[in-house]
């Protein structure tokens, strides 16, 4: 795969879940996936790309939080809030693979409101081109998930958890596969923007509100620490790099000390899960 990208990142996942054959031939259908973008290239694809990189970026630095929210809690006895924040884990991470794969269309930002069922068929749908069987038990796993999540929204068994399958190492280790699928996306189009574009690309900045906009009816907040890092990577890269690129250590401090108690060193510090899915600067 190395020879094939050029590529400096350690996929280890990958390489325990699929043969080289299989990751090689879908490193092909990816750069001849993104030739076809990156070849009539725009300022509005320069904007989309940045845009769908950096949001990518912020579903694992969630998926982060959560599975460590979700092994404090279970180090606690606080088994309650874990069927949440191990579905919202792997949604976000999924959500990550479809943010950054040249086969799914951005249809003016339809794709950040994709539905839970959606992501979770199209997810299936990536992860079988590289090997249908494992593709289809991903797929299930989250599937799954979510079902045990709607459990204890609406009915709430009185026995309290009981799903053995569904347990924070699998998860971590799905999490982990849909991470590195992200980053061997990301990287196929850095590279091939480095290939076919010369010219360099402003951002069109009424496309990135979506960014660092948020609410529809009740809410309507502007995050202003989403907008410092989008106008930071416009103005120093300009184009999307691949996301371990992308992802600075200033970024992934500001995320995760937004959920860090300061007041009590006993209280959860996302720091210390800061690279149980991915190698976090």
């Amino acid at each position: 795969m190395h020879k094939l990208l050029d590529d400096y990142f350690e996929y280890f996942s990958l390489h325990r879940e699929f043969s080289s054959h299989e990751i090689n031939r879908n490193i092909i259908s990816l750069q001849n996936e993104f030739a076809s973008i990156t070849k009539t290239w725009s300022m509005q694809l320069n904007s989309e790309w940045v845009l769908r990189d950096y949001i990518a970026i912020k579903m694992i630095l969630s998926s982060t939080v959560l599975l460590g929210s979700a092994k404090y809690a279970n180090e606690k006895n606080l088994k309650i809030v874990e069927p949440y924040l191990l579905y919202y884990s792997l949604l976000n991470c999924a959500r990550c693979v479809i943010l950054t794969s040249p086969y799914c269309k951005w249809k003016n930002g339809d794709i950040l409101t994709m539905t839970h069922k959606k992501t979770i068929n199209v997810i299936g749908d990536i992860l079988s081109k590289y090997n249908k069987e494992k593709g289809e038990e991903i797929k299930n796993f989250i599937d799954n998930a979510r079902e045990y999540r709607e459990i204890f929204s609406y009915k709430f068994p009185a026995k309290g958890l009981t799903n053995n399958k569904l347990n924070i190492e699998n998860t971590i280790l799905i999490c982990q596969i849909l991470c590195e699928i992200s980053q061997l996306q990301s990287i196929v189009l850095e590279k091939s923007y480095n290939k076919n574009i010369t010219e360099e690309y402003d951002v069109d900045w009424e496309m990135m509100d979506v960014g660092y906009s948020y609410g529809d009816v009740n809410i309507n907040l502007i995050d202003e620490e989403d907008g410092f890092r989008l106008h930071l990577i416009s103005k120093k890269q300009k184009s999307p790099y691949s996301l371990a690129s992308t992802m600075t250590e200033g970024m992934v401090m500001d995320f995760l000390g937004a959920w860090y108690d300061d007041e009590n060193e006993e209280n959860f510090n996302p720091d210390d899960y800061a690279d149980i899915i991915f190698p976090c600067p």
